[in-house]
Order: C-alpha cells, then sequence, then structure tokens
C-alpha cells in the first residue's frame, strides 16, 4: 500500500473549474484516522460510530457523490459549444430499466452514423414520473430532424448553452435527488461514455504552487465554504475558482 502521505492542501481541475480543499490540520491519504487524533492511532469506537452514521446516511452521501462527479466529468470534457439534448418519451414511459435501453440504442445508432464520441447523460423525473433524458454530447452539427429520427421515442430539443460559464453547475440541476424517487435507489444517477477524461487532483506541494500561483494572479473566487469533516472533525476550508470570469 505504500507509505501514508500528509497534505494540507488539495486540488482538483475540471476544465477551467479549479477547486481548492485546505485543512487545518494533515490530512492523510493510505492510512485510516481517527477524530482528533494522530494517525499513527485508530479508535476503534469512532470508526464503529462513523460505519453507523454512513450506513443511515449512505444514500444523502451518495447523491453528493454523484452530483460532484457529474459536475466535474462535464466540466473536464464539455464547454458551452458541446450539444444540449432533451430526449422526451412520446409515451409516458415510467420504468427505468426500458427507458434506459431505448437510450443505449440511440447512443449505438448515433455511433454507428458518426463514429466515436463522448457523452454525458442526466436521468430526470417528471411531475407525472416520465422519464427524460438530459444529454451532452461533443458531436459536430446534425439536424435536430436526424438525431429525433434516431431517437425514436418523441421529441427532441436542443438546448443553447452558450451563455453557460459553468457547464458542471448547469448540468447538475437537472439531476434528479435520489430521495425524490425510489427507482433510483441502488441505479445509476445518470450515463456516460468511457472515453471521458477524469479531473485532474494534486496534494501536497504541487497543490500547494498552484494555490500560490492563483493568488498571485489575484484570481477571483467563485464560490467558497467552510465546514468540519464528520469523522476527524478536520476543519476544511473549500474555494471554487472559475477561469472564464
Amino acid at each position: 500500500m505504500g507509505n501514508p502521505i500528509g497534505y494540507n492542501v488539495k486540488v482538483l481541475v475540471s476544465g477551467h473549474i479549479i477547486e481548492v480543499y485546505e485543512y487545518a490540520d494533515t490530512n492523510w491519504r493510505g492510512l485510516m484516522q481517527s477524530a482528533k487524533s494522530s494517525p499513527a492511532k485508530i479508535s476503534f469506537d469512532n470508526l464503529e460510530d462513523s460505519m453507523l452514521e454512513d450506513k443511515l446516511n449512505s444514500r444523502g452521501k451518495s447523491n453528493i457523490r454523484a452530483r460532484n462527479t457529474l459536475r466535474r466529468l462535464a466540466l473536464a470534457n464539455f464547454s458551452n459549444k458541446s450539444k444540449f439534448l432533451t430526449l422526451t418519451f412520446r409515451e409516458n414511459v415510467t420504468d427505468l430499466t426500458e427507458a434506459n435501453k431505448e437510450f443505449k440504442k440511440f447512443i449505438r445508432k448515433l455511433k454507428t452514423q458518426i463514429g466515436t464520441f463522448k457523452y454525458l447523460a442526466v436521468i430526470e423525473f417528471q411531475k407525472r414520473g416520465a422519464i427524460h433524458y438530459h444529454v451532452l454530447l461533443d458531436i459536430k452539427y446534425t439536424r435536430a430532424k436526424q438525431l429525433e429520427e434516431y431517437w425514436g421515442n418523441g421529441f427532441i430539443k436542443i438546448n443553447r448553452i452558450d451563455h453557460v460559464d459553468n457547464i458542471g453547475a448547469y448540468v447538475v440541476k437537472y439531476m434528479t435527488k435520489t430521495d425524490a424517487d425510489e427507482r433510483l435507489i441502488g441505479k445509476k444517477m445518470y450515463q456516460c461514455s468511457r472515453n471521458l477524461e477524469r479531473p485532474r487532483e494534486y496534494i501536497g506541494k504541487q497543490a500547494e504552487h498552484i494555490l500560490a500561483r492563483l493568488k498571485a494572479e489575484k484570481r477571483k473566487i467563485a464560490y467558497s465554504n467552510k465546514y468540519k469533516s464528520k469523522l476527524t472533525e478536520n476543519e476544511i476550508s473549500y474555494s471554487e475558482y472559475n477561469l472564464k470570469r
């Protein structure tokens, strides 16, 4: 497993969005740690409490992780020049397994016609229970009528997003919360191609260097927050920089 790595700064780079996590106490990777303890000491009582808390809040935490992953994947792979489609069903399709089969058929038809491309799709439920998809695509110009024929289940809407400077935040707002529909329990909240680039992560000296450069360039913070880790009680300062602003 290697030696544990201690660090006080972590940076995630997703396209033009840079997220900075600053830890009041040293954070450790590769070693379990208890609340308010040194990395060499583990409290099994605290660990048991943490596991129980994780179980009780698993749905909420899973939702947060999924939303963060979706947001970062969108930022790392797409821009406001990408195509953003809404796929709807002519019939009132409410079964997620059936809907996902139709969505995969649509993707296969597109690949047959235009070759390899990237996509990221958010599943959303309408008030009447019907399913539809919001899809980011990196394809070249294709007529809406042609896309609708490939879909074959209802109408397609092409949304204008050229005014959006944070495509990740824009897409996440369409994501249905896990506690809003039981059909999403234990299932993926989004669909994506395998060729997506992952956000780049930096810790320690590399992360500190990036943060120092952001400050030297007097980059404005788009969003910031302070909170405490429930497991370690480590105080964390979070800052988000949007390099397009």
